[in-house]
């Protein structure tokens, strides 16, 4: 009976290795996808932030441009009213020479017909003068059109300019309150354990090894465990944002033991926050191993550095990048 224990446990084994190993692909798989997304939102951030910029230059040539039409609508104003004088006054001289006619006409039959082809001209030029003050009105006309649609086209963008400029001050001072609400709840813990930071429109709660496990553990200890919920306190308050809880490690042992402890670690974290009652929805996982390093593995200070785990938080923009899509 015993010959064949061991041949069967051996077996048993084998196949439970494969299992796990498969399950640790998957999660490098969902790692790698999640990565990928926190990465497009940054470069969503950016380019918002980029159409903002463009938006403000158009605002400020349309204003050039509004003020520029603006002043030829003046200029083709003062034409016009010019226009307008000499005209009543070639109108008044032609009343003159009218009277002045039917007096010549009784005197002389040479001066009716110099009269005649002055008046023949008279009225050429009164024509033509009339074909130019229409001819102005049309231009004063359309000049107007286009200013309105100018000034229409410039108060959207205005608005455009002022909802996507709204939309970034209001993440911001969301990131600032959430900022304050974590430093508040973690006060008490040493600089060299927990610090809170805000950096590329994220605030980051970065909380060293020696605070949350012990070395080469992935279990947490009471005072990380007390750090971490106290965050999910603050956290269960402010839905809106989403959690990337990511794992670090030094250069000291094996690297692919390192990633899995970094892995290990962060679903560590994970587990407390959602045992704390925060929506595991909101919740992305992921172990960078020693490949992120915030200082340099040359030291013990900046390996201990190095051997952290970050909460990140964003707030959620997928209304700023429907408004940018439209």
């Amino acid at each position: 009976m015993q010959r064949y224990l061991f041949p069967i446990l051996a077996l048993a084994l084998s196949l439970s290795s494969c299992v796990s190993y498969q399950k640790y692909e998957d999660a490098l798989a969902d790692r790698d996808k999640l990565q990928a997304n926190y990465n497009d939102l940054e470069t969503q951030l950016e380019t918002a932030q980029g159409q903002n910029k463009i938006l403000r230059e158009q605002k400020e040539d349309l204003e050039k441009d509004l003020a520029n039409t603006r002043e030829d609508l003046r200029t083709l104003q003062n034409r016009y009213e010019q226009l307008d004088k000499a005209n009543q006054d070639l109108l008044k001289r032609y009343d003159r020479m009218l009277e002045q006619n039917e007096k010549m006409l009784e005197s002389s039959s040479d001066e009716r017909q110099k009269l005649m082809a002055q008046l023949t001209l008279k009225e050429q030029e009164l024509d033509r003068r009339e074909r130019q003050l229409q001819q102005l009105e049309s231009e004063i006309e359309q000049r107007e059109t286009e200013t309105e649609a100018l000034r229409k086209s410039l108060v959207e963008r205005e608005a455009r300019v002022n909802e996507l400029e709204s939309a970034i001050a209001e993440k911001e001072q969301k990131l600032n309150a959430l900022r304050e609400r974590i430093n508040q709840a973690l006060l008490g813990f040493s600089d060299a354990d927990l610090t809170v930071r805000e950096q590329n429109g994220k605030v980051y709660v970065s909380l060293s090894q020696n605070l949350l496990f012990p070395s080469g553990s992935k279990t947490i200890n009471s005072a990380g465990k007390d750090a971490i919920q106290k965050v999910a306190e603050v956290l269960k308050n402010n839905p809106d944002i989403a959690i990337t809880v990511e794992g670090h490690t030094d250069t000291d042992g094996d690297a692919a033991f390192n990633w899995d402890l970094s892995v290990g670690r962060a679903t560590s974290v994970v587990k407390v926050l959602t045992a704390n009652g925060v929506d595991p929805e909101r919740i992305t996982a992921a172990g960078r191993g020693e490949f992120y390093p915030v200082a340099s593995n040359d030291t013990a200070k900046g390996k201990a550095q190095n051997r952290r785990t970050e909460i990140i938080l964003t707030p959620k923009l997928e209304a700023l990048y429907e408004w940018i899509g439209e």
